[in-house]
């Protein structure tokens, strides 16, 4: 009978074994912790080893309600609450490792893995990746062996004990994970979606001031990925657009606030035909949608600013993945006029050298637009520098950077830009995007990066309506045409080791890791309501509901159980033959086949007696090897050696198996 004050179960091989565990599901954290509770976290471990070890007393009850106390404070002060995606974590991470330093019995062990077996959820609030998939299945892999250590009664498990019916046990769960995955109703939004403190998500944002897109130009996490149906276009023709900024106050570029859904007439007529693609883009907190300048549609569950910009209109934190057609040639807009022309004008406060070369510009080319933009773009060209480096901007960073630095990125270049042509009564916005990208040679599809984040100035000119111009691309060619890094050289040293690699061995293991990764993406992360229901038709079920799908998975419930318990139950109630007997067995067959059979009715020691006969058809050495086989049978299952139990009788059986093998019987 279970005792639950048991405790022989809390030796110091299991304990080490739940310590190991618990670490190994506890590291993905440590980056995001605190370090005083990383800190408290080794200092709790460390402690319950040594208890262990030396057979000490656990803390008593009030010592540890002091420390419940403490780190409960201290994770109060750290994060201002008690509620939300970091603070929930940190607050079970520290909890749970008290919890560790206090257990005393089997009970309060098996309790620990149980909240592990939780603990490895929370990973995947974080990522959901092949890497970390993989990862936590090897963390439930340990804690399973874990608890059947914790669980052996009387004798301590070895390694192999623990990992081998651990390994099969989940083997055998594969099958209802399965059915799990593609049966079970999804609904919109990922199930680990909660709220955090202070989040921060890498990607553009409704505002950009000088230094903040840089941050991401260094940055090679993965933007969005899209598949072109007929050829990609030439990089210079790839212009994702993002979040529009048309405010400007003299030193940040922000999101107009009227430029909403539908408060402005979308004009668009296009001059190329459309092309089709579709993007998949990771989960985000933001709500903005990219698609090549300029869209042709909308996508479901989205809509379209005033400004061209596409945004979602599903919750955020979702993966999504949307087809799109776009028109490379167009002209946007038919009237610019009153107050929506005033704001495309306005100045913001200071920089005042910059409004008074702007000023200069009109009145030196009258109505000629196009000689003014093209002055500018060529003393762009003649005297600035593209550089993710370029000196602090303070006071009226326009005049700073077009007068005194002239060194700078995209966002210099386009913010000051849009803010000349204002000045010279041309309405100006800048756009912020992305810029290029990457194709896979393994699966062709293009991959954008948070590194090829951009941004470009849109101007007005009344026969044309709004007009694309990059200044970036007038000092920075290379910038347009094959991406930052080749403009500015490797930005990260994975990039610098790429660019060392002559024989392209990285690029290759890059691209097809990258290939990978995005069908974990579309076929398990992206595994939604819709791609659901598709599966369901391809099966036949038209009009899937929920009972249907919870009839789906009773059935599938009892298929899998069925294919699992039917190898189970044979091997339960099968006739278990000695191996001795069936190594036996296999003896007498290969004698049978040179002519000496064996009777039913016949011992092994008849059977010796008749090979001893000088009569006998075999010949000398099989004659010997025969009675050798037959001695060693005959020791192990009536002699001296039947008495053998455990280890003992295993290499008894094996020495007779290896006999038998080797056995080769010849005639006369």
């Amino acid at each position: 009978m279970y005792n639950p004050t048991n405790q022989g179960a809390l030796n110091l091989k299991n304990v080490i074994w739940l310590l190991i565990t618990m670490g190994l599901v506890i590291a993905p954290h440590a980056m995001r912790l605190p370090l005083w509770i990383t800190a408290a976290c080794v200092a709790a471990g460390v402690a319950r080893w040594h208890i262990a070890r030396r057979g000490l007393r656990t803390p008593n009850a009030w010592v540890m309600g002091a420390m419940a106390i403490v780190v409960a404070g201290g994770t109060w002060f750290q994060f201002r609450a008690f509620f939300g995606r970091e603070v929930g974590v940190a607050l079970l991470i520290v909890m749970l490792c008290l919890k560790i330093l206090e257990m005393r019995v089997k009970r309060d062990a098996l309790l620990v893995i149980f909240l592990g077996f939780f603990m490895v959820m929370t990973n995947f609030l974080y990522s959901q990746s092949i890497f970390i998939g993989a990862y936590m299945f090897a963390c439930v892999l340990f804690f399973v062996a874990t608890l059947i250590g914790f669980n052996r009664v009387n004798t301590e498990a070895t390694t192999r004990e623990r990992l081998k019916p651990a390994a099969w046990l989940l083997v055998q769960a594969i099958p209802l994970m399965l059915v799990m995955f593609f049966l079970f109703p999804r609904v919109s939004g990922p199930l680990w979606r909660m709220p955090s403190q202070g989040q921060s998500t890498t990607g553009l944002s409704d505002k950009m001031s000088p230094g903040d897109i840089d941050k991401l130009m260094k940055n090679d996490d993965l933007a969005f990925r899209v598949d072109f149906t007929g050829p990609t276009p030439q990089p210079f023709e790839l212009y994702f657009r993002g979040p529009v900024l048309s405010t400007f106050d003299g030193t940040t570029w922000s999101v107009m606030a009227r430029a909403g859904a539908g408060m402005q007439e979308v004009a668009m007529t296009p001059i190329s035909p459309a092309i089709a693609y579709r993007i998949t883009q990771p989960a985000s907190t933001h709500l903005y949608l990219f698609a090549l300048d300029l869209l042709g549609n909308l996508p479901p569950d989205s809509e379209i600013t005033s400004e061209y910009q596409l945004r979602s209109t599903a919750p955020p934190n979702t993966l999504r993945a949307y087809d799109m057609k776009s028109h490379l040639r167009y002209r946007a807009g038919n009237t610019l006029t009153g107050q929506i022309k005033r704001s495309y004008l306005a100045l913001g406060f200071g920089n005042p050298q910059t409004i008074a070369w702007g000023r200069s510009l009109r009145t030196k080319h009258g109505d000629d637009n196009v000689a003014l933009v093209e002055e500018v773009l060529a003393k762009y060209q003649a005297e600035f520098e593209y550089t993710l480096e370029p000196p602090k901007l303070a006071n009226n960073p326009m005049d700073g950077f077009l007068f005194q630095t002239k060194k700078g990125f995209c966002e210099h270049y386009a913010g000051s830009f849009a803010l000349l042509m204002r000045a010279a009564d041309i309405p100006a916005r800048v756009v912020t995007g992305y810029q290029g990208g990457e194709t896979n040679f393994v699966n062709q599809q293009l991959v954008v990066k948070q590194s090829d984040a951009h941004a470009w100035t849109e101007i007005w000119l009344d026969d044309r309506g709004w007009v694309r111009v990059d200044p970036t691309s007038a000092v920075s060619p290379l910038r347009v045409s094959d991406g930052v890094n080749a403009a500015l050289g490797p930005l990260n040293a994975f990039q610098s080791m790429m660019a060392a690699d002559k024989l392209g061995l990285l690029k290759a293991m890059q691209q097809n890791w990258d290939a990978v990764n995005n069908k974990w993406t579309q076929w398990v992360i992206g595994f939604n309501a819709d791609r659901q229901q598709s599966l369901f038709s391809w099966a036949g079920f038209k009009n899937v509901d929920w009972q249907t799908i919870g009839l789906m998975m009773l059935t599938g419930f009892m298929l899998v159980g069925a294919i699992i318990s039917a190898p189970l139950m044979w091997r339960l109630y099968r006739v278990k033959t000695d191996p001795a007997v069936a190594a036996f067995n296999r003896f007498t067959a290969k004698l049978q086949r040179v002519g000496l059979k064996h009777e039913a009715w016949e011992g092994p020691q008849h059977l010796l007696e008749r090979l001893n006969q000088t009569d006998s058809k075999l010949s000398a050495p099989t004659q010997t090897a025969a009675r050798g086989v037959l001695e060693r049978y005959i020791a192990l299952r009536y002699g001296a050696e039947s008495t053998q139990i455990g280890a003992e009788r295993r290499l008894a059986v094996a020495n007779l198996s290896r006999l038998v093998r080797a056995f080769r019987p010849r005639n006369q």
